[in-house]
């Protein structure tokens, strides 16, 4: 309401009154006058205004259950520029809280929330390339954390222009616990979870103001999902499909009898090692708490780690009219997690594929190696006879770096007719490599460093030689890659999950789970698509902290056989074609972004039209899925 130059707010109780341009407003609740504070509120505060930050104040009314985010300068409220939040009981479900937003803009849209790296290089360039290519371009957001995913992403989108990037502002201790339950926030024990979800809005007004105009949400799956849902919800008076990308790591107790087992002649060799190495990082809740507080981490004032009760959590509340793209297998049923009701399921890669055709990215790879020597311009053409073999480090993350290097330069001294490419690793490690080179003065090595936007051709490049192979360490990211770039990867072991002092490292852990999980997928994928797997197994795991060198001497030669290469490249192809996974989601989420929530068994039917496994040559177009209809849609309901 207006008043000459006064701007008044009424919610309930609480009042707000803005008497002049630049000023603090005045605030009262149930007719109390109230001053805005610096500090946390006492336990038993029934109503108190915290300064949430250099533009907002949070005003909460505890008797009434309800809270909100105003801006200290009520000027622009009379445009209705500047969005007010409020979060209260949930009407459909009791003992919950819902955030609203009112005055925010509803433009069209997609918006996603990036926090892993995987995500930020290549979910998000595809994605938006996917959605950059249809009939009618959809807009997009993507929330990106850390600067370096920032500019690495904007790098790797096909029209960087057309992708609006925003800050996400995270902090495990303080938002993490933010969840649809109106509890105590453990993080913050002064604050109630309704409060605390305003005070990470004010940290992220950008981002949600982007959300509450998007027309789907596409998010890994932290808590802030169903804020961000909500905004989004509430904006556009209208069911909003989420669309929720998650690693799945349903099922833990199948895996740890698996790898109780793992010396056994039930489970497929190659994978013993990497079940015995994995087996600690198989936990049960309770198993992670503890492995969290003997590394000193408090599970408490960082929740978000516990990925398995957040990806059950997930589960149970996505919405039937959502659409959640899983990264993972049931194993137990050799079936993906489709099944029942739950909402639509797909299993993509994670990762980007070269635009280029295998020998484009070939003759671009050669040249790249050409200023290294002359000698390597047609290394990954027929017109080199040298097998390839191409190493990455990853980040540098890894306290065990240097021990998978060294394994690998002691193998390429044992293959000479290879010639190994070794990129990635930390500035320490390459420094490192650098001076081991020299001394050994290995004629077929080549220090790599970082290839950042090269990174998806030389991938490709290696889908070219009949003898070439990868072999990384690395998370889901570069697996991914190799994956839908038509290489099958070659995984280095996880490093050892316990310090000298006995604690497990968490981090540690989450990566092996992460390559146990690819691991039994590409394990599945060799036995189902390779008729003669079983009798002869294709490479997965190649052990480079193992003492004796003669097995992964033995499995890297395999690696590099041109007829296991054919077999593990036939068994990818197609259904790791990350352009259909790429333009299948965005076509769903344009058309739910105009329509509203497709039909599960449209949904499905587009899928299978999309994903079917198809014989064609990497790096293809995609098939055109433009001609299913609206009419189609109705049939399917």
């Amino acid at each position: 309401m207006l008043r000459g130059d006064a701007v008044e707010l009424s919610l309930g109780r609480v009042e707000v009154t803005y008497l002049a341009p630049g000023e603090p407003p005045r605030l009262s609740v149930a007719g109390q006058p109230l001053s805005i504070e610096n500090a946390l509120p006492a336990m038993d505060t029934a109503a108190f205004a915290l300064a949430a930050g250099s533009d907002s104040i949070l005003i909460s009314d505890r008797d009434a259950r309800l809270a909100m985010l105003v801006p200290r300068d009520g000027s622009s409220l009379r445009e209705a520029r500047v969005p007010l939040y409020v979060t209260g009981p949930d009407p459909r479900h009791e003992g919950q809280f819902r955030v609203r937003v009112h005055g925010a803009p509803v433009p069209s849209g997609v918006m996603y929330v990036a926090q892993a790296f995987g995500h930020t290089t290549g979910w998000v360039p595809a994605v938006h390339g996917a959605l950059a290519r249809l009939p009618d371009p959809v807009p997009f957001t993507a929330a990106i954390r850390r600067q370096e995913d920032a500019a690495s992403a904007l790098r790797k989108a096909e029209n960087p222009a057309g992708l609006h990037v925003v800050p996400l502002h995270y902090s495990d201790s303080e938002s993490a616990t933010i969840t649809p339950a109106d509890v105590i926030n453990v993080s913050r024990p002064a604050l109630l979870n309704r409060e605390a979800a305003l005070l990470w809005i004010a940290d992220n007004r950008e981002l949600a103001r982007a959300s509450a105009g998007a027309a789907a949400i596409v998010n890994d799956c932290r808590p802030e999902t169903w804020i961000l849902h909500q905004l989004a919800e509430h904006a556009r008076r209208k069911e909003v499909p989420l669309h929720a990308v998650r690693y799945a790591f349903e099922e833990f107790e199948w895996l740890r009898r698996l790898a109780r087992q793992a010396r056994s002649t039930t489970v497929a060799p190659g994978l013993v090692e990497l079940l015995v190495a994995s087996a600690p990082a198989i936990h049960t809740r309770r198993e992670l708490e503890d492995a969290l507080s003997a590394s000193g981490i408090d599970p408490r004032r960082n929740p978000s780690v516990d990925f398995e009760a957040a990806s059950r959590e997930l589960m149970a509340g996505v919405p039937e009219s959502g659409t959640i793209w899983y990264q993972a297998v049931n194993w137990r049923d050799w079936q993906s997690l489709e099944s029942g009701k739950r909402p639509y399921v797909v299993i993509p890669p994670l990762g980007q594929a070269s635009a280029l055709s295998p020998e484009e990215a070939a003759a671009r790879a050669g040249a790249l190696l050409a200023r290294h020597s002359p000698t390597l311009q047609h290394l990954f053409t027929p017109r080199d006879p040298r097998g390839v073999v191409l190493v990455s480090q990853g980040n540098g993350f890894s306290a065990y770096s240097r021990r998978h290097w060294s394994a690998m330069l002691a193998l390429a001294t044992r293959m000479e007719e290879t010639h190994f490419l070794l990129a990635g690793g930390s500035a320490e490690d390459r420094a490192w490599l650098s001076l081991e080179l020299e001394r050994s003065r290995l004629a077929n090595v080549t220090l790599l460093g970082w290839i950042n936007e090269d990174w998806s051709t030389f991938l490709r490049a290696l889908s070219a030689k009949p003898r070439a192979t990868f072999v990384c360490r690395p998370g889901l990211s570069s697996i991914g890659a190799a994956l839908v770039n038509g290489i099958p990867p070659l995984l280095m072991p996880p490093d050892p999950l316990e310090g000298p002092d006995g604690a497990v490292d968490a981090i540690a852990a989450e990566v092996a789970m992460e390559r146990a999980v690819y691991a039994f997928q590409l394990d599945r994928l060799y036995a189902t698509e390779c008729a003669t797997h079983r009798d002869s197994p294709l490479p997965i795991l190649v052990d480079t902290l193992g003492g004796d060198l003669e097995r992964a001497l033995a499995t890297l030669r395999r690696a590099v056989d041109p007829a296991v290469q054919l077999l593990q490249r036939e068994a990818i192809n197609g259904y790791c074609n990350w352009s259909r996974v790429a333009h299948l989601i965005a076509s769903v989420l344009a058309r739910e972004a105009v329509s509203g929530a497709l039909p599960i068994q449209l949904k499905r039917q587009v899928r299978d039209q999309e994903l079917s496994v198809q014989r064609e040559p990497s790096g293809a177009h995609p098939p055109s899925i433009q001609h299913v209809t609206a009419a189609s849609a109705e049939a399917q309901v």
